[in-house]
């Protein structure tokens, strides 16, 4: 790894771990996340339709825990800082600007990853002691790849969007409402697929192809936020 990039990595990372706000949002996560667990292991009916809530909760109850601590991450690196023109003050050393943007992305990613884990241990939890039921074995293998893997880039392709638009433009907050409907319209469009309605048929959210197809459209989502930014100069970024 580049020597700049995993310093300023460390930085990041260590400016926020040692804050009491953080560890304060981690004491909140476990309780709301714990009682969402709880309760959808109560409502949760029987049969196939008590695995079709089981995987609901596990591919987007963690990525929604990780996407809502993501976010003022999202405002504190790359808006209040370009805001306070620390961004540019940064940009000013001989650090490139990519080079700046992973490390900052990266970061996020590290202090926001280890939240949906930590929210799916609460689900293994919650699912143990209200149903006696042991997720690890009732989920399928692509529901697993689906959780920890596929599902948690969601949140890290919204912040590199952000991150992208806060930087290009003046008026970020517009660009992430229209982010917002983008993103809504990713998902009504996935719903709305006959694919995953024949898997639900079948009992179960996710299956290979649903899995094939999510790993290609993620794959694409990235390149595409990979091409924006090295298309972004210091020179285009707008204060």
């Amino acid at each position: 790894m580049n020597p700049q990039m995993k310093g300023l990595i460390l930085k990041e990372v260590k400016e926020v771990y040692g804050r009491k706000d953080y560890l304060l949002t981690m004491i909140i996560n476990t309780v709301v996340y714990l009682g969402a667990g709880y309760i959808f292991a109560v409502v949760s009916p029987t049969g196939v339709l008590q695995n079709l809530f089981m995987e609901f909760s596990f591919i987007v109850i963690p990525s929604f825990a990780m996407l809502i601590v993501g976010f003022p991450f999202i405002q504190e690196k790359f808006g209040d800082e370009k805001l306070i023109r620390r961004f540019e003050a940064l940009l000013t050393t001989p650090i490139s600007l990519k080079t700046v943007w992973t490390g900052k992305m990266a970061s996020i990613f590290l202090l926001s990853y280890p939240v949906a884990i930590f929210v799916i241990v609460l689900l293994l939890f919650a699912w143990a002691v209200v149903k006696g039921m042991n997720p690890i074995f009732i989920l399928s293998v692509p529901v697993w790849v689906m959780t920890l893997f596929i599902v948690p880039l969601l949140p890290m392709i919204y912040a590199g969007l952000s991150s992208w638009f806060i930087l290009r433009f003046n008026h970020p907050q517009l660009m992430q409402v229209l982010q917002l409907v983008g993103i809504g319209i990713s998902i009504l469009i996935f719903l709305s697929s006959g694919r995953i309605i024949r898997s639900i048929a079948t009992g179960h959210i996710v299956n290979w192809p649903i899995v094939a197809y999510s790993t290609i459209g993620v794959i694409g989502s990235i390149a595409l936020i990979i091409f924006l930014i090295s298309k972004l100069n210091k020179e285009k970024i707008t204060t």
